[in-house]
């Protein structure tokens, strides 16, 4: 009887394990997928840098499908190819603090490479096409309602949330950055 006794709570038991795990992965299925990205702000990393002066349009829940308007100026004063390092740490939003380093990308050698591989389409007339030495050339870019469209292939899904990103970029040979790029959005679930 003892025994009998034992195996059902045990039986019960792993039966609550199996439950409480199947509703863990709806939950984490539900937290990351197919996503939208809007940008809320892009400012440089320190306030004396005057080289980023970007103005992104707000999020519309009514008009999901549209993209986001960029006004502003890029200006690059170094030509940046795959001599370059690129290291771009996520920090997520959670309980009203920013969780460091959530997801962290990073391109020791190729940086130029490594960028052009992930930026979205709408990015990628900065660079060289394809095929060619990789580079974003040295100069001013405009953006006046310039729409631009997040996607990227390379990320199939990633964890819906509130994000930081520092960008930072600086040649092989030097570990200060020359650029930063602080750029603050948000990971969306695709409608």
């Amino acid at each position: 009887m003892r025994q009998r006794f034992v195996r059902n709570n045990v039986i019960i038991a792993r039966h609550k394990l199996e439950k409480r795990w199947q509703d863990s992965q709806a939950i984490d299925d539900f937290t990351k997928g197919p996503f939208d990205v809007w940008i809320e702000r892009i400012d440089p990393c320190d306030e004396d840098d005057k080289r980023v002066q970007l103005k992104c349009s707000h999020y519309n829940p009514n008009k999901k499908f549209e993209p986001q308007v960029w006004n502003g100026f890029v200006n690059l004063t170094r030509a940046l190819d795959d001599t370059w390092w690129i290291r771009a740490p996520f920090s997520i939003r959670s309980n009203n603090q920013w969780k460091q380093n959530a997801i962290v990308l990073t391109a020791q050698r190729n940086g130029c490479s490594g960028a052009r591989n992930v930026l979205p389409p709408d990015l990628r007339r900065f660079t060289t096409k394809r095929g060619t030495p990789c580079s974003f050339k040295e100069g001013v870019s405009y953006f006046r309602n310039t729409s631009v469209k997040f996607e990227f292939p390379k990320f199939p899904q990633l964890p819906y949330g509130h994000y930081r990103v520092e960008l930072e970029a600086g040649q092989q040979d030097e570990k200060k950055a020359e650029y930063c790029f602080k750029t603050i959005g948000h990971v969306i679930p695709k409608v």
